[in-house]
């Protein structure tokens, strides 16, 4: 049984460990080994890392072995996070974070969403009726990444995705 609610402080160790894992073990299949150090530290920063899980409102998905992914949403659309534990990757997660964050989106009158999507999250944010608009390069720790900047109009007509789980 899995239940979905909002990130606490009290989260922040298991979600950076989530985190950190997750790029390490999914970010080597199309990220150098530069890119993916770079990325992955992102967990070991305790204020940035502390920022980007509670200043907007992220929901972590939970079951009897922990907490197995998160999404956070700003109050502006902004979608600052998506990750899946690695051991759960490709069963539907990030399908039901990414309609966790719509469902907010459309409860709090957030009519525009907008991201910047990784190599592995761009075919999810497309899956949920997202466009890519433009990419952009960013640079952690000397080292450059693309990303790709997606959005979508909540008024927008979509399908609904439903997921097993």
């Amino acid at each position: 049984m899995m239940n979905v609610r909002v990130a606490q402080e009290s989260d922040l160790a298991e979600l950076a460990e989530l985190f950190h894992q997750s790029v390490l073990s999914t970010a080597p299949q199309r990220y150098t080994p530069e890119q993916t150090v770079a990325w992955a530290s992102t967990a070991t920063d305790a204020d940035r890392f502390r920022q980007l899980i509670l200043q907007p409102t992220t929901y972590v998905v939970v079951d009897n072995t922990g907490i197995l992914g998160f999404a956070g949403i700003a109050a502006d659309g902004h979608i600052a996070s998506t990750y899946v534990r690695s051991d759960r990757i490709r069963q539907g997660l990030g399908s039901t974070l990414m309609q966790v964050i719509l469902d907010h989106a459309s409860r709090n009158g957030i009519q525009r969403l907008y991201a910047e999507a990784s190599e592995f999250s761009l075919g999810l944010f497309k899956k949920f009726g997202f466009y890519l608009y433009d990419t952009e390069i960013v640079e952690r720790q000397g080292v450059q990444f693309k990303r790709y900047l997606v959005k979508r109009h909540q008024n927008q007509i979509h399908t609904q995705v439903t997921t097993e789980v």
